[in-house]
């Protein structure tokens, strides 16, 4: 086992909590707290701050009738807490060689143990984000940009909403499918690998297209193609 207390430090430390509480210690409490604390992976420094902590915070806010003596679990559980404190706002320092997967994992598990341990400072304050939005985030804003203003919180001006994205995100103007919902087949009623026409164009903010109008075009197509077909050679028609 990985001695990172010694039975010196122990003793020392089982004196510091007897000024306080007034315990005896003796030959098997030093044994007991070495291994206890080694067994943590706990050294003299941690576990002398969190005596403290223990009974200038923790027992001081308590009444008189609820205090205890401390124990070393106690102190293991308030050094793991002191150690998370102190990585609340760690910043990993880069090096130029951080493409090499074993150095830079060397190096972060290096730097995360100084400043757990207390070797290192830790940063006073949390680094601010930096980078811009993810990706998906970015996409979003420029369509907005694109198809609309974001408007203000109180700003309820039709002409300032911004125009949804994705047909998914308003309602089919052809089956009339919810917000979310897909659309449906008009024979039926299952529902379609790909939303209307009429639906992407109303997502993207474009006027919808006029269903007699389509239609017409359709018939205009059709026939169009049923024309050229007779045009044609009889030998190059299909026979049945």
């Amino acid at each position: 086992m990985n001695q990172t207390i010694t039975f010196d430090e122990i003793g020392r430390l089982l004196g510091l909590a007897a000024a306080r509480d007034q315990r005896t210690v003796g030959d098997a409490d030093i044994l007991a707290w070495h291994d206890d604390l080694n067994a943590a992976g706990v050294t003299f420094d941690d576990a002398k701050t969190a005596l403290t902590r223990f009974y200038a915070i923790d027992m001081a806010a308590l009444k008189s009738e609820h205090r205890r003596r401390v124990t070393s679990p106690d102190l293991i559980d308030l050094v793991r807490k002191i150690r998370a404190e102190r990585l609340a706002n760690f910043t990993y320092q880069p090096a130029d060689d951080d493409n090499d997967p074993k150095r830079y994992l060397w190096r972060l598990r290096g730097q995360l143990a100084a400043v757990a341990n207390g070797r290192v400072a830790p940063p006073s304050q949390r680094p601010a984000l930096t980078g811009g939005p993810a990706p998906a985030v970015a996409l979003r804003l420029r369509l907005a940009g694109a198809f609309g203003r974001v408007p203000d919180a109180d700003d309820d001006s039709t002409e300032n909403k911004v125009i949804p994205i994705g047909p998914m995100t308003v309602q089919c103007p052809d089956c009339q499918a919810r917000i979310g919902r897909p659309c449906k087949t008009a024979r039926t009623g299952k529902a379609r690998p790909k939303a209307h026409a009429a639906r992407i164009a109303a997502s993207r903010g474009e006027a919808p297209r006029d269903r007699e109008a389509a239609q017409a075009d359709i018939e205009r197509r059709r026939a169009a193609a049923l024309r050229a077909l007779e045009a044609m050679p009889d030998t190059t028609r299909s026979t049945q």
